[in-house]
């Protein structure tokens, strides 16, 4: 017998003879030496990564209302440019000046969360036009929430959060004084996940510095983050660095950004967006490197000198109309978003010619939309706002506008008093020529003559005001103008063209959970004889929405709902609020999930009730991230699966798949009727610069 003591494992390997006795020893070598070398290290892997892990919910607090004074260094430099650069959101003025430029702002943040967060910029200097922005979404990357699901706001998988740990792989090293270095890389290169190491206070799991590289949105970038040192602070960064690289189509933009948060100077809350260069000087934490001060030296030293001399020996400049006016300012409104105006009263208009609003559809064809939006503060709880929104569907030749006009008169419970102004989607209901072929017969031939599509005309006043925590409550006034496309036709048919309705509309909203399902009741109520109107019905609808957020921005997107008609004077119009086509459609965030694709647009105006569930599964890493080549900038897939039952027609189907990306979001869609497979199709919305 023969017994072997290695630290705390003990083994009775038994009588030794000559074939037993290696087998036996291999087995002792191996459980003695495994657990010094993987069994440790999976250990100490553990170990510190559920302590980072834990580490805001043990060591630190809500960071609501807290403010900081943040000083902000930022360069650019273009080392190849072409025309396409000015089609670029916020890029126009390095698309037509010069190829360097240098700036600084002093800013007030303040925190409703680590998410939610609002800058003020207090003072501003440098040689960039207006001190315009340039790469906005760079902003975003110098504020990371570390602990958070995601770095930075809606983007880019954390791997210092417990349920992306599955994403990444990772490895200790003690490097002592209690520090020890967390390396991390992705288990497959997506443009949702970074590469580099923390250093790590192993008692606790507090990140004191990180290096981070990835890529988002086409800019590649590699960020150095030192956090704050205790409590709060720990959790925001106390100094980052960042290098950004954007490269699109033979431009390439270079960045460098230098962010100080908790600068000891407070100004005054007055000071907003001020040009001082002596001000920013007395308030740097940190002096300009030699080139930065070089561009300034350029950029101010002309007005320098100007003001040494004499009046009678300046002339004024004439300006050039084509590179002023036509360049500086129509030709920057064309590619870039409007924001103008102060505290009073501000106005915003989304670019003119902007890829993002354009989508295509198999069966609603191209569309393009813009969207507008002004505001007046009368005081801080009473405030008019205008945000109109149009719309051209090529398919159907058709102009959409829709204009609200809306007086908030209490924000905290969602009080205000709207009217609405529009001319919503075509109505098409196959009805209005059955009612014709039953009256005169079969002998008639009305194909393609558009009998059944109607223009609808419409305006709307609204009365909205959260009555509870858990329900709010509209009330409002709706008349409704529709008149054939084909009036001549439907004069020889005998058929009216013009139809109104005046009704008055009661909708609940109900939230039984802060964060859970959205229920709303509508109910409708036609009058005849108000405006001449001449149509009477009544119309209820149910309907629920819930996003169900899950692990690594997975999200369950369920809805369900049924309207009916009663007591309808005509068959002509069936128009429900929350079952309807839309031929100007929006991009992956808009209107993707509880929709139907492939539905032929007169089912939705043919029948008196309808019943629907639309359900969607959203994840960022499913399928296509797992391809060569391609996957890695896969951001999102989803699945979709839709039902619906409506009057003289048998259960119909819809499944789907869809994925996006920085440049496109793209759908593939096939239709059931009856378990029966009925057509496909795909719908595409372009998402370049979406996010910028």
């Amino acid at each position: 017998m023969f017994v072997w003591c290695s630290q705390n494992y003990y083994v009775i390997l038994g009588p030794v003879n000559s074939k037993q006795w290696f087998i036996k020893i291999w087995i002792l070598g191996v459980i003695c030496f495994t657990p010094s070398f993987l069994f440790a290290r999976d250990t100490l892997d553990s170990v510190l990564l559920n302590r980072v892990f834990d580490y805001q919910r043990n060591y630190a607090h809500h960071v609501e209302g807290y403010q900081s004074n943040v000083y902000l260094k930022y360069s650019f430099f273009t080392d190849k440019r072409n025309f396409t650069l000015f089609l670029i959101p916020h890029m126009y003025s390095i698309a037509q000046g010069d190829r360097a430029y240098v700036g600084e702002s002093y800013c007030r943040m303040t925190f409703k969360d680590l998410n939610d967060y609002e800058m003020k910029r207090q003072v501003s200097v440098g040689n960039i036009a207006h001190y315009g922005k340039a790469l906005p979404t760079v902003l975003e990357l110098l504020t990371p929430n570390l602990y958070n699901v995601c770095l930075f706001k809606q983007h880019i998988l954390s791997p210092f959060h417990r349920t992306n740990s599955h994403y990444y792989r990772y490895r200790v090293t003690i490097i002592g004084n209690g520090l020890a270095v967390l390396a991390f890389k992705p288990i497959l290169q997506n443009t949702q996940l970074v590469s580099g190491q923390a250093y790590v206070k192993f008692d606790t799991g507090q990140i004191t510095m990180v290096e981070l590289e990835g890529e988002y949105d086409m800019i590649d970038f590699k960020i150095s983050i030192q956090q704050g040192e205790s409590g709060l602070q720990s959790l925001l960064p106390k100094h980052c660095e960042l290098d950004a690289r954007f490269d699109f189509i033979g431009n390439h933009v270079r960045s460098y950004f230098d962010a100080y948060y908790d600068c000891p100077t407070t100004l005054p809350d007055s000071l907003e967006s001020v040009d001082d260069v002596n001000l920013m000087a007395s308030i740097r934490p940190t002096p300009l490197e030699p080139h930065e001060q070089e561009v300034y030296d350029q950029e101010y030293h002309s007005t320098a000198q100007a003001d040494t001399i004499p009046a009678d020996t300046i002339h004024e400049h004439k300006r050039n109309f084509w590179k002023d006016i036509m360049w500086g300012v129509v030709g920057d409104n064309l590619f870039t978003s409007i924001n103008a105006g102060n505290e009073v009263a501000s106005v915003r208009l989304s670019p003119l010619l902007n890829p993002q609003y354009i989508s295509y559809s198999h069966s609603r064809g191209l569309s393009y939309k813009i969207k507008m939006g002004a505001r007046y503060n009368f005081s801080e709880h009473r405030y008019l706002t205008l945000n109109p929104q149009f719309g051209y569907n090529f398919k159907y030749k058709q102009f959409y506008f829709t204009a609200p006009l809306r007086m908030t008169y209490n924000p905290k419970r969602e009080g205000y008093a709207e009217i609405v102004v529009g001319n919503g989607n075509r109505i098409n209901n196959s009805s209005v020529v059955e009612t014709i072929i039953n009256e005169r017969g079969d002998t008639i031939d009305l194909s393609g003559q558009d009998l059944d599509l109607f223009t609808d005309n419409h305006i709307e006043i609204r009365n909205n005001v959260e009555a509870f925590d858990w329900l709010t409550i509209m009330t409002s006034l709706t008349y409704h103008f529709r008149k054939a496309t084909n009036r001549e036709r439907m004069i020889m048919l005998g058929k009216p063209t013009i139809y109104r309705s005046f009704s008055p509309v009661l909708s609940l909203k109900v939230t039984p959970w802060r964060e859970g399902p959205v229920f709303v009741l509508d109910y409708e109520r036609g009058i005849k004889g108000v405006w001449d109107s001449n149509i009477g019905y009544e119309r209820w609808e149910m309907d629920g929405v819930w996003k169900i957020p899950l692990h690594s921005l997975s999200l369950l997107n369920v809805r369900m709902g049924g309207g009916f008609y009663t007591n309808k004077s005509t068959s002509y119009f069936v128009d429900y609020a929350n079952f309807r086509d839309n031929n100007v459609p929006g991009g992956w965030e808009d209107d993707w999930t509880g929709q139907f694709q492939l539905l032929n647009s007169s089912w939705y105006n043919a029948s008196d009730y309808y019943v629907r569930t639309n359900l969607s599964y959203e994840t960022p890493m499913f399928f296509a991230t797992w391809l060569p080549w391609v996957g890695r900038y896969i951001e999102s897939e989803r699945i979709y699966a839709s039902a619906l039952l409506i009057d003289h027609t048998r259960p119909y189907y819809e499944l789907g798949y869809g994925l996006t990306n920085r440049y496109f979001s793209a759908g593939f869609f096939a239709s059931f009727l009856n378990g029966q497979f009925q057509r496909t199709g795909f719908k595409i919305s372009l998402e370049l610069f979406r996010k910028w």
